[in-house]
């Protein structure tokens, strides 16, 4: 009995441990890049485009892909407005700017709406995919416990993010987002060639 008692203690520990080593390597707390979780549901809504492409929807699914773009462009476009005023005025991490947080929220809020456009016109498995992207937005925007998208929304809520995890951030978030841009450009030329055949 004690001997179980002692085996049992020890494994808590080392999962408490684990858990915590875990949570140190993985950034700031409640920072989620959903960049790469875009990028990668939009290489996907690419590759599997003839799994789901119905002509009679195409018109439709276009114009969506078009707006999905579009609501892209405009938070990538926020973020670097913000990211590169942060640097050029040598703003000290530490101090909430609620105002330029909202209008980010605004942008990725259109986002998720736009999203969702485009997951009722896809397969099941790519509208559950998108479906889950989109709850994980949702739960980062709304959620009661501070979460952010990014280390620069982080930032602007008054976390202490360095300069040098801000810049990382910036850039690879730009990246991303401008890829799926083009994929989305790439997938609008696709489901034209396909309604015209």
């Amino acid at each position: 009995m004690i001997l179980r008692k002692v085996f049992t203690g020890a494994a808590l520990c080392c999962m408490l441990f684990f858990s915590a080593n875990v949570s140190g390597q993985s950034g700031k707390p409640g920072v989620t890049d959903i960049t790469f979780h875009l990028l990668t549901w939009v290489k996907h809504l690419d590759s599997g485009i003839d799994k789901y492409f119905k002509k009679e929807k195409g018109e439709q699914l276009n114009q969506q892909l078009e707006y999905l773009k579009q609501g892209l462009n405009d938070y990538k476009k926020a973020r670097k407005t913000l990211s590169d005023s942060l640097f050029r005025n040598n703003v000290a991490p530490g101090k909430k700017d609620e105002r330029s947080l909202e209008a980010l929220k605004e942008k990725m809020s259109i986002v998720m709406d736009k999203l969702r456009g485009v997951t009722d016109l896809v397969n099941p498995e790519l509208q559950a995919e998108g479906d889950k992207l989109n709850e994980e937005i949702y739960n980062a925007l709304y959620s009661d416990q501070p979460k952010y998208l990014s280390y620069l929304e982080a930032f602007l809520g008054g976390l202490e993010v360095t300069k040098k995890d801000l810049a990382l951030d910036g850039s690879t978030a730009f990246t991303r987002l401008e890829e799926c841009g083009n994929i989305i450009s790439t997938l609008e030329g696709k489901v034209n060639r396909k309604m015209g055949q």
